[in-house]
């Protein structure tokens, strides 16, 4: 018996180039969002739009003129489907095909120019990468990412108008262990904190502190807005569902804070027992 390979049949495609293998480890590594969405954006993306003649070969839009892309659907609602290299949007091909209906053409174009069409506070984005890696992006998340808040592009925390709050110590052992870890993990290998602090804010009229948030303060020797963003990234995905995250920067020439942390008991780096 002999076979002859068909459309239809093929092994899908490894990883083809290093963000779709650093999607993959992200989705394992909260750390790595932030280095994978600044690799994202500066990559060329593939997306499906309505097969048109005219539209084959070389073009020139703005983001005024807009374009007409493929949306798709799944359990989660519909998308517009994005991906990370021919190869990707070559093997998911097969799926629109057996859905039915006529096939789409497949759209080349840089990242940044793509998420700008898209952001249209509307539209989902599922971005798919060869070798089975997956974000999606719901439309307030688009917005996010076109204005560099996944990248470190945005204003460092705490640089608006500051209010005066009553923070109270939460105890190594009361912060959530998969968080914890992750904490101490990736201060050690990037070391630009020189403290970190979880607190709680306890209320300003009675002192009492209902506990449902963390609040963590990054003593930091220099601002440093990507170290920030990717420590959020992490930090947020590894955060409870009933816990609010908060997250604030203090550098050594704010000395009314200083003093205050140096009164504290970090969450690393890690002090020995005297």
């Amino acid at each position: 018996m002999s076979h002859s390979p068909t459309e239809d049949w093929r092994p899908e495609p490894e990883p083809q180039n290093e963000l779709e293998r650093l999607i993959k480890q992200a989705a394992e590594d909260p750390a790595l969002q932030g280095r994978m969405f600044r690799l994202l954006m500066k990559s060329e993306l593939f997306i499906y739009v309505p097969y048109h003649p005219e539209l084959v070969g070389e073009h020139t839009r703005t983001t005024d003129q807009g374009f007409v892309w493929c949306t798709y659907g799944d359990a989660d609602g519909p998308f517009a489907a994005v991906f990370t290299s021919q190869a990707a949007a070559d093997f998911e091909m097969r799926n629109v095909r057996k859905a039915g209906g006529p096939k789409p053409m497949i759209c080349a174009m840089p990242a940044d120019v793509l998420m700008r069409f898209l952001n249209d506070q509307q539209t989902t984005v599922r971005v798919m990468a060869a070798g089975g890696g997956t974000i999606r992006l719901q439309p307030q998340a688009v917005a996010s990412l076109v204005a560099g808040e996944f990248t470190g592009e945005h204003p460092q925390s705490g640089s608006g108008e500051k209010t005066q709050v009553t923070l109270v110590a939460v105890p190594e052992a009361k912060v959530p262990l998969k968080l914890r870890q992750a904490i101490r993990v990736f201060c050690a290998r990037r070391r630009v904190p020189i403290g970190v602090y979880v607190f709680h804010q306890a209320d300003a009229q009675t002192g009492a502190v209902p506990g449902n948030d963390l609040r963590v303060i990054l003593w930091l020797r220099h601002e440093d807005n990507v170290f920030y963003n990717d420590f959020c990234l992490m930090a947020q995905k590894l955060t409870p569902r009933h816990l609010e995250f908060y997250c604030a920067v203090v550098t050594s020439d704010d000395e009314q804070a200083v003093t205050f942390l140096q009164q504290q008991t970090p969450l690393w780096p890690l002090l020995k027992a005297e």
